[in-house]
């Protein structure tokens, strides 16, 4: 390229008519609108030898059984394959390519059939793609595949691999003009707004120019191994490129393509495996330096510099698929081995020199050509990497994914899988509600607790020669609906219906029992189904309903059975008219079915038949009234008024912002969460530590302690619980202090090095039995209550350890058994649990009594146990071991809002509690149960840490610092430490402690 290239960094704001190589590294998920229009269908026949022959086409046949109107087409057509193009854009036109899949018949001729009255009748256009070949010989054409222009959808250019020759039309068809070309083609991909300028790539991997429509050729790029056009936000249009050279792959913006413009090139960035661009991000793999076997991705983002992704992994990264990207983040895929893929979300766009991505869910299902089940069978059927992911279209973060069950051999099944689904981009993910009933009105049993849950057949299941399933379906034009074939169970795998969403899968209905195609119109106030012959044989039935699903009416299309492959309506899904490709069970040949059901709603919509709705229910505790902070009330047709809305309806929106909660945050790097677990939990498995102090925090400086939530880019919520997820602002410390704990042994106080477990006795004499301790760190002082002496006193530790000690309480005492100090007020909460009393004292005053005061007395608590407090929210927690009445309640700090938290049978013996100021958790301990539990600062989220552990026979008090949780067991004599989230790897760190 020359010392002349300039370096360029590029803004990707839309990408257009990309041309896809196959990559082993890096792929991504097609955007709807880029496929939508273009279905293709495949007969389950041997092609016969004389369908290329040039036949009248029949006259379409029109029934009126009903008030339904049903055209049948015969296109007198025996290839084995049709792909079929919607015009849309206001346009009546529908273009058929009918050809056979089968390699071997690859140079038979094809045949075009196109309908310029939406379906009603097509026309035989095949006579126009026959030419002379050089030896004058004329032939007909075998068109592999044809392009639209994304814009000027009447202009076309239909390709033909076999003869080098393209046919174009400027009149969707009505007119041809074809070339011979010098070159093998093997894709066509249009300017994004000059409809006489498209490229094509050849088989030797050069890119080819013309600017008048095919007329003429130059060649403009060698080494071509993929490309794709961008448009900037300045209206500026370029290719982006990415060459493979014999000693180098580099990708470069192409610029100047126009007539009258100079071509120029740009170098983007060098040494690239693979490129792939998608909305505003344009992403590289590149080989790790450090690991020959390991890929990097590189990320630009708005006219951003290539940055690193880091991912929150140890695994080897081995290829990439990028699931969804928007303004803000990226979902992507990434293969670790053959048989193991994890699901990432980007964090926010940053300044730094990486972009961090969190780990979103494990064993998401991905296939990767020649990385990824190899040896399987997908191998055979696939030649593109796929993953089995569903972004819910019309809503907003809300995604259906496939996650392998365990770690499977080489032919995964759909036993091996399972489906969970997501509202907040991928933050947390949970189990698919089952419907309560079967479409008979059946009651259904099936709920997470029995590990039974409602799995939804994507891109595996369709492919899967047992199932071969129709995918998920949902659309803009019907916010919250959602179509899809699942089974209930454990797994993918069992007995197939037709599942209906209403609420943008929150909840969900069994509409239909076995294998079905179908689709919705009218913007989701009609629906339609129909067996599928793959699986179900022949029908001539389409089921319809005008009610969500509740009810079905049967339409007869023709008097016999047919063989359906193939069910679809108009981009958009807004019309109601339907059409279904098929051939007669005697013999293939292919029939058009065009069904219109406006007739089946009795009056036009007025206002009368709306509703606003948003994705809600209260059913169960389950609850989603707001999706990434804002709550959208959309107009929705009430289901009982049979009534057309009209392929112009245009949905009224309203949105409400909402206050925060957990859905609103997902997991920082470092954190993970477990599908259906809302606490985001410290990763273990990397060594990342995401509670070190920044290096660059000098004293006086603040920085961001985080709590392992990060909000959402994106999410508009504001208030609620965010202090519950947000990071704690923290200054930076002068010196590195030791941590320790503190341990009461009746007559001493012990304090216990973290770092070296090496235990030392406090300088405090006098101590007789005590039980409650605590201590204030800024001003390096210990609190303990005797209950033999019934005190409360402090002393403070000076360096040299000479400080004597002073009694703050001395009256009115009877059996302090815990106490808890608020450093933020200087108030010391303490309990007694003869008194059955919670009282509170001022440290920082010498006033006679310190202005003593009882929070809570005999008319809430019975047995008062341990106590904690939390400055920050506001709260105190306390245990209560009342007999036959034990609880573990919340309050505000000034005895007010008192909630108990948990009873029997959840605790009979509740002792020691504590807070978990990172985590923003509870956690207790039980003697009499013997487990040591946690909660969220609402007590929702509970679960047992550790329970029926010989370590846990009878604990008495716990503490939690970091990652770890410490406690004390009175029937051991010992002290003990675990991981508080897990309970795992449990350490005795002094089993000789008397006196607990």
């Amino acid at each position: 390229m020359g010392s002349q290239t300039a370096v360029l960094t590029i803004c990707l704001f839309l990408i257009i008519n990309l041309t896809y190589i196959t990559s082993t590294t890096l792929s991504g998920t097609s955007d709807v609108s880029v496929n939508g229009k273009t279905k293709i269908y495949e007969a389950e026949v041997s092609p016969s030898n004389d369908h290329h022959t040039l036949r009248k086409r029949d006259v379409g046949k029109e029934f009126h059984k009903s008030n339904i109107t049903t055209k049948v087409n015969q296109l007198n057509d025996s290839h084995q394959q049709l792909m079929v193009h919607w015009a849309g854009e206001g346009s009546d036109v529908v273009i058929c390519l009918a050809k056979d899949s089968n390699t071997a018949n690859f140079a038979k001729p094809s045949a075009v059939y196109i309908s310029y009255n939406y379906g009603d009748s097509f026309d035989n256009k095949t006579e126009f793609f026959k030419f002379s070949q050089p030896d004058g010989k004329p032939v007909f054409a075998s068109i592999d595949k044809f392009f639209t222009h994304p814009k000027f959808i009447s202009h076309l250019v239909f390709l033909d691999i076999v003869h080098k020759v393209i046919f174009t039309t400027t009149d969707y068809g009505k007119s041809f003009k074809y070339y011979s070309l010098s070159f093998n083609p093997v894709d066509i991909s249009f300017h994004p707004e000059n409809p006489s300028l498209f490229l094509i790539h050849d088989d030797k991997h050069s890119l080819w120019v013309t600017t008048d429509f095919g007329m003429t050729w130059s060649r403009n790029q060698e080494f071509v191994k993929v490309y794709f056009w961008v448009v900037e936000d300045n209206g500026e249009q370029y290719l982006v490129v990415q060459r493979e050279e014999p000693t180098t792959s580099s990708v470069i913006a192409v610029t100047g393509l126009l007539p009258g413009q100079t071509s120029s090139l740009s170098l983007v960035i060098r040494d690239v495996v693979d490129l792939w661009v998608k909305g505003e991000f344009m992403f590289v793999t590149r080989k790790d330096p450090k690991d020959a076997q390991s890929l990097d991705l590189l990320v630009s983002h708005k006219r951003g510099e290539f940055k690193k992704a880091v991912f929150q992994s140890e695994l080897r990264c081995q290829a990439y698929h990028i699931v969804d990207a928007d303004s803000v983040r990226v979902m992507v895929a990434v293969s670790h081995s053959e048989y193991m893929a994890n699901l990432y979300v980007s964090e926010l766009i940053s300044d730094s020199n990486d972009i961090k991505f969190s780990l979103s869910l494990e064993r998401v299902f991905c296939y990767f050509q020649d990385k990824m089940w190899t040896d399987s069978w997908l191998s055979d059927l696939s030649d593109k990497s796929f993953a089995d992911v569903h972004k819910v279209e019309g809503m907003k973060g809300i995604y259906i994914a496939s996650q392998v069950l365990d770690t499977v051999g080489i032919n995964p099944g759909v036993e091996h899988l399972r489906s969970v689904i997501t509202f907040d981009w991928g933050g947390e993910w949970r189990p698919i509600a089952a419907p309560h009933y079967s479409s008979d009105h059946q009651p259904i049993q099936c709920n997470a607790a029995n590990n039974c849950s409602l799995h939804l057949s994507q891109k595996f299941a369709q492919m899967y020669p047992v199932t071969r399933a129709a995918p998920i379906l949902s659309s803009k034009s019907a916010p919250g609906v959602i179509l899809a074939t699942g089974t209930l169970g454990s797994s993918l795998k069992g007995h197939v219906g037709l599942y209906m969403s209403q609420d943008a899968g929150l909840t969900w209905s069994q509409i239909l029992q076995e294998y079905y195609l179908f689709n919705f119109g009218d913007h989701g106030g009609v629906l339609v189904a129909v067996k599928y012959f793959k699986s179900n044989g022949e029908t001539n039935i389409l089921k319809y309903s005008t009610d969500e699903g509740e009810s079905w009416k049967d339409h007869a299309f023709t008097d016999e059975d047919l063989r359906i492959y193939g069910l679809m309506t108009e981009p958009g899904e807004n019309t109601t008219i339907f059409t279904m490709f098929g051939s007669a069970r005697s013999q293939h040949q292919w029939l058009i079915v065009k069904v219109d059901l406006k007739n089946a709603f009795t009056y036009n919509c007025t206002p009368d038949d709306y509703k606003f709705w948003s994705p809600s229910s209260g059913d169960e505790g389950v609850k989603m009234t707001c999706i990434l902070g804002v709550k959208e009330t959309y107009e929705r047709r009430v289901p009982h008024s049979n009534c057309y809305n009209g392929k112009d309806y245009d949905r009224p929106i309203k949105m409400e912002v909402c206050p925060c909660d957990a859905e609103d945050f997902e997991c920082d790097f470092g954190f993970d969460r477990a599908v259906g677990m809302a606490q985001c939990i410290r990763n273990k498995k990397t060594l990342y530590n995401p509670y070190a102090v920044p290096e660059w925090c000098q004293p006086g400086q603040f920085y961001n302690r985080t709590k392992g939530y990060l909000k959402i880019e994106g999410d508009a919520c504001v208030g609620g619980r965010d202090r519950h997820f947000l990071p704690d602002l923290l200054p930076c410390p002068y010196d590195e202090r030791k941590e320790f704990l503190l341990l009461a042994q009746k007559d001493r106080i012990v304090r216990f090095d973290l770092a070296t477990l090496q235990r030392e006795e406090l300088p405090i004499k006098g101590l007789q039995n005590v039980i409650a301790v605590d201590f204030d760190i800024h001003n390096n002082c210990v609190y303990w209550a005797d209950i033999i002496n019934d005190t409360i006193s402090r002393q403070c530790l000076g360096k040299d350890n000479t400080n004597t000690s002073e009694i703050l309480v001395e009256n009115d005492l009877s059996s302090v058994e815990g106490m808890a100090l608020d450093w933020m007020s200087n108030m010391l909460y303490f309990v007694d649990g003869i008194k059955c009393r919670i009282e509170v004292i001022r440290t920082d005053i010498d006033h006679e009594g310190r202005m003593r005061y009882t929070v809570l007395g005999p008319s809430v608590l019975r047995k008062p146990r341990g106590i904690a407090v939390h400055p920050a929210a506001g709260y105190m927690y306390w245990t209560d071991w009342a007999v036959g009445d034990p609880c573990v309640s919340r309050a505000s700090l000034d005895g007010s809002g008192v909630k108990r938290l948990f009873g029997k049978p959840d605790v009979e013996w509740p002792n020691g509690i504590t807070i978990d100021f990172i985590a923003e958790r509870i956690y207790f301990v039980d003697a009499h149960e013997d487990f040591i539990g946690s909660a969220d600062l609402d007590g929702k989220h509970f679960r047992k840490i550790i329970h029926n552990k010989e370590e846990v026979t009878h604990p008495f008090a716990v503490a939690v610092f970091k990652d770890i949780m410490y406690w004390d067991d009175w029937k051991q004599n010992g002290l003990y430490s675990a991981d508080k989230d897990h309970g795992v790897s449990i350490r005795a760190i002094d089993t000789n402690l008397p006196g607990l």
